[in-house]
């Protein structure tokens, strides 16, 4: 009488890696790690990846700290993609990419649109800046084509430029009281000198 073995609905049902399976499951992280699509066969489940991307990840780690453990090309390949993905450096790339990410995504929400600008241009009043104005009006001879790069520097930027405009002018009319004054106070000892001179006669 023989023995009939069955095979366990496990076993029957076990997904086996081969080495191209190993080495396209590493391509498909190294291109994007949180992707799981483009495996060697769709009917992997979650759990059969993440178990086996963990022993990959262990094996390369080993490869890693001793060298001598790569046998075969595909250890070979194992450590060259997984350098790529578990790496030092690829850490480093990670947290670069991320941090440009970060400032890219920034940056976008940050941004105006040309209708928002258009607005944002529209609503500046050069009457707020009178000191600047003034100054440009002055240079330009009048002619008031300045006006709209005026208006697309914003408020803001206005606001600064017309107060150093404001500061100048009050020391200039501060530096034309002090001459004022020194002009009398000499003005008035050369009329005394004058005299002084006219009585010796």
């Amino acid at each position: 009488m023989t023995k009939t073995i069955s095979k366990s609905p496990e076993t029957t049902h076990s997904r086996v890696f081969t080495e191209n399976d190993e080495i396209q499951l590493l391509k498909t992280l190294l291109k994007s790690p949180n992707n799981s699509s483009g495996l060697p066969d769709s009917n992997l489940t979650k759990t059969q990846i993440a178990k086996k991307v963990k022993r990959l990840k262990e094996k390369y780690h080993k490869f890693a700290r001793s060298k001598s453990l790569i046998k075969t090309p595909h250890d070979g390949k194992i450590y060259e993609i997984g350098r790529k993905i578990w790496g030092r450096n690829a850490a480093k790339e990670k947290e670069l990419h991320e941090k440009e990410l970060h400032e890219k995504e920034l940056h976008e929400n940050h941004e105006v649109s040309e209708e928002e600008r258009a607005i944002e241009i529209e609503n500046v009043n050069l009457d707020d800046f009178p000191f600047l104005v003034n100054e440009m009006t002055t240079n330009f001879q009048r002619n008031d084509y300045f006006k709209e790069g005026l208006r697309r520097l914003g408020k803001e930027k206005l606001k600064g430029m017309n107060e150093k405009w404001m500061e100048l002018k009050l020391e200039e009319s501060e530096l034309m009281v002090n001459k004022v004054q020194l002009y009398h106070e000499h003005l008035k000892l050369v009329v005394e000198g004058s005299k002084g001179s006219s009585s010796n006669e």
